[in-house]
């Protein structure tokens, strides 16, 4: 199904379809939104500055700046897949690598990283992972918490490799269903709680240290 068929969709769930008033509207907001994450490292960089590995943040600290990173790359999957040319699929498939491995990854961009370089969400995962081993967890906690990171990062890995192939892609449509793959991983990453069944995954691990309220 192309990006055409899905706007179609997303305007008229009864399967009537509309003009192409509102699909301009929908693209336009697309648009929108891509300047945005292009422009938003001048924004931000200075607010956050580059994160060094000798970082000693409190570990639940840096798990909310991880899924506040994790909803980002929602975002910026969604735009890439409701974009209307290929070139814009692949700059915002790229913003994606760039969050998912960091500024140390094989892959990653300078010019093109959404927000400020910082080590990526799978070098991080990786971080506290080694962290959480020193938390006090009770037993059963541990094993949960353990597990939930151990998801978190086959998820974010199955995302990367989804999106890599983006980057070189020739028709728009096959790129676009690449990100649709992507973001059902990071989906299921970041493990919004509902009533279908889900792989324990950073949901899990906030939840047992009560920041999924925060």
């Amino acid at each position: 199904m192309g990006v055409e068929a899905r706007f179609d969709r997303l305007i008229a769930a009864d399967g009537t379809r509309k003009g192409d008033e509102m699909t301009k509207i929908l693209r336009g907001t697309a648009t929108i939104l891509c300047i945005v994450l292009v422009l938003a490292p001048s924004a931000l960089v200075q607010a956050e500055g580059t994160r060094e590995s000798t970082d000693e943040r409190p570990v639940e600290e840096r798990l909310l700046q991880l899924a506040e990173r994790l909803r980002l790359s929602l975002t910026v999957a969604t735009v890439a897949i409701y974009s209307p040319t290929l070139g814009d699929v692949r700059l915002h498939a790229q913003q994606l690598v760039n969050l998912i491995e960091g500024i140390q990854g094989e892959h990653y961009v300078r010019s093109v990283q959404p927000l400020d370089e910082w080590p990526g969400m799978i070098p991080e995962v990786g971080v506290l992972a080694l962290r959480l081993e020193a938390h006090p967890f009770e037993p059963p906690m541990r094993a949960q918490a353990a597990n939930a990171m151990k998801n978190t990062r086959t998820l974010l890995t199955f995302a990367l490799n989804a999106a890599l192939p983006v980057l070189s892609e020739r028709q728009l449509e096959r790129a676009t269903l690449d990100m649709l793959r992507a973001y059902a991983f990071l989906a299921a990453a970041y493990e919004t709680r509902s009533d279908a069944a889900t792989i324990p995954a950073l949901g899990t691990l906030l939840r047992i240290l009560n920041l999924d309220k925060q």
